[in-house]
């Protein structure tokens, strides 16, 4: 109880021996209905062993208000101050930011804001702490801290990571409480971009969406067919298509440049035909769109809010590299990424060095599973793909001749046991560049020589590494305004020159790898992914859990 934290105010034991004092509201008084408040508070609290989050409010509130001398922080005698005032304003907007007001308190915030008396006052001012905290603590970190390898496990962000006094202090004490609140949101043009979508969205959605577009034959441009006039419609609906005709069933020119830009921004091939996936994609509805942006925006929040001056950002889901220099996009490229069973984990790292004409020392896992049954079916696979075999991973192992082994005898548990690695040159799994951010997964970009992969719309064919289409241009950005004497050009010459060479980065590099389903431009055109991982759907029924 609160009583443990806090001496017993005198004003208290006055009223003990003399009850007909009379305090009505003055700032006495208020000190002591807060301090009859808290107390409730924690009773109310204990009521709810299950819950930590409301446990760790509890906490906060004592700790707050005992560290600010049990005063009210955000009323007094006359009313709400102004602070308070801009706090509810915030609150009201949360809105704005994918959030619920009313996971803030904000209608019983409402009916109190003009009641004078000390009772009401003082519940309103320690709601408005509990509101800034729950605010602050959500736009913080994430309503949960998840993590990204297994968005399922979600959890509560560590209390010890998130200081409400020293935020509370800080906030009452900033000359702008409004500007000092938008602070704490991500200020980068992912978040911001996806935030400008979010409204369009919504009133779709509340004005009753699109209609749904009937399974049949594929349309191809010239065709007719009688879902044609409903096709428009919804393109038209959702902005993918000015003003036309909808009584006409013919598949037209102009819809199928709308059908193809659609195809694009749902990652999907641009071909124009409309088919099964194109349909499908059609069919999400508008409140669907709603919540993937509302999950996506969570997920900005649960990461570092700061992704730098200049930075490579890689988009898992939209199969997509972006390298930006203050907040302005300076390089884009299509990526591969791994497959469903070979995820690539979601993280932010530093990007240390580059090796040109790279080694590759080939997983063990790749090495059992994949490459034991190639050199049984030829003995030469090995030498023809120029890969060495040495007899362990040490540093002192001996060299192996490949022909010398009889690989039909070694079963993949002996093959473990050998270290494979593929030379440099044109055949290397890892192509001409390497680029490395040490990190627990063993994670790192690099070149391919499988360059027609890159034709897909969906590009997850990695062992969890991430492929570049055009690593000399990363190369270039990485070193690009801070060393004049790199240019593309030198790449070209050190990767024809077949040497192995390691260029470390002056000054390491932010690389942040995402996973995003729902990525917007700065006109607030939305780009929507498939959930390759099913990492929404996860996402979605912790969330969204009524």
């Amino acid at each position: 109880m609160l009583n443990t934290l806090f001496a017993i105010p005198s004003l208290l034991c006055l009223l003990i021996f003399y009850p007909g004092i009379s305090l009505a509201s003055t700032a006495e008084q208020l000190n002591l209905v807060l301090y009859d408040q808290l107390e409730q508070f924690t009773a109310d609290f204990s009521d709810s062993p299950n819950n930590n989050r409301l446990h760790n409010m509890q906490r906060w509130l004592s700790l707050v208000y005992g560290q600010t001398g049990l005063q009210p922080l955000w009323v007094n005698i006359d009313g709400p101050a102004e602070k308070a005032a801009i706090l509810l304003s915030v609150i009201k907007n949360a809105t704005i930011e994918g959030l619920d007001p009313e996971q803030y308190y904000i209608s019983r915030l409402t009916s109190l804001w003009n009641d004078k008396t000390p009772e009401a006052l003082i519940e309103l001012d320690t709601l408005l702490t509990l509101a800034f905290i729950n605010y602050t603590y959500d736009i913080g970190g994430g309503r949960s801290k998840f993590t990204f390898n297994s968005p399922a496990a979600l959890k509560e962000k560590k209390i010890a990571a998130y200081d409400a006094l020293k935020l509370i202090q800080t906030a009452l004490a900033a000359p702008d409480l409004n500007l000092f609140m938008n602070n704490l949101l991500p200020t980068h043009r992912y978040y911001t971009n996806l935030r400008a979508a979010l409204p369009h969205y919504q009133d779709m959605a509340a004005a009753g969406g699109w209609p749904s577009i009937a399974s049949g034959k594929s349309i191809h441009p010239g065709e007719n067919d009688s879902r044609i006039p409903t096709i428009k419609n919804r393109l038209q609906i959702e902005g993918f298509l000015q003003a036309a005709t909808t009584d006409t069933t013919t598949y037209d020119e102009l819809l199928a440049q709308a059908v193809i830009n659609f195809q694009l921004r749902h990652g999907l091939t641009g071909d124009g035909v409309i088919g099964t996936a194109t349909i499908a994609a059609m069919n999400i509805t508008a409140q669907q769109k709603v919540r993937q942006i509302l999950i996506n925006l969570e997920r900005w929040r649960g990461k570092d809010h700061d992704l730098g001056q200049k930075y490579v950002l890689v988009d898992i889901a939209g199969f997509h590299l972006e390298g930006i220099t203050d907040n302005q996009v300076i390089l884009d490229m299509p990526v591969i990424i791994g497959t469903v069973l070979n995820k690539t984990p979601v993280f932010s790292d530093l990007i240390q060095y580059m090796e040109i004409n790279p080694f590759w020392n080939i997983p063990p896992s790749i090495a059992r599973n994949e490459i034991l049954e190639e050199v049984k079916k030829d003995n030469n696979y090995l030498n023809s793909s120029n890969i060495r075999v040495f007899s362990d991973w040490s540093h002192e192992a001996s060299e192996i001749n490949p022909l010398s082994i009889d690989w039909n005898k070694i079963n993949p548990q002996q093959m473990s046991r050998f270290k494979l690695r593929q030379e440099p040159g044109k055949k290397n799994a890892l192509g001409s560049i390497k680029f490395v951010f040490p990190n627990s997964s063993s994670v790192y970009m690099h070149d391919t020589p499988s360059q027609a992969n890159f034709k897909h719309a969906k590009r997850a064919f990695s062992h969890g590494c991430i492929r570049l289409q055009q690593p000399v241009k990363l190369a270039d950005f990485l070193m690009n305004n801070r060393h004049n004497d790199w240019s593309q050009e030198r790449f070209h010459e050190i990767i024809n020159s077949g040497k192995r060479t390691i260029i470390r980065l002056p000054e390491p590099l932010p690389v942040h790898i995402t996973y995003q389903t729902v990525k917007s431009d700065q006109q607030g055109l939305a780009s929507f992914h498939t959930d390759i991982y099913d990492q929404d759907r996860q996402l979605e029924q912790i969330l969204f859990k009524e």
